[in-house]
């Protein structure tokens, strides 16, 4: 086990902005739970 730990996600949409919303939200939720 590293001790780092990496998240990966792949995001697929037509529309950037949209992706943009999303990692956000996934960062914020990444954060608050550690």
């Amino acid at each position: 086990m590293a001790a780092k730990q990496k998240i990966r996600i792949r995001l697929k949409a037509f529309d950037y902005k949209l992706i943009d919303q999303s990692a956000a939200e996934i960062v914020d939720t990444a954060k608050r739970t550690g």
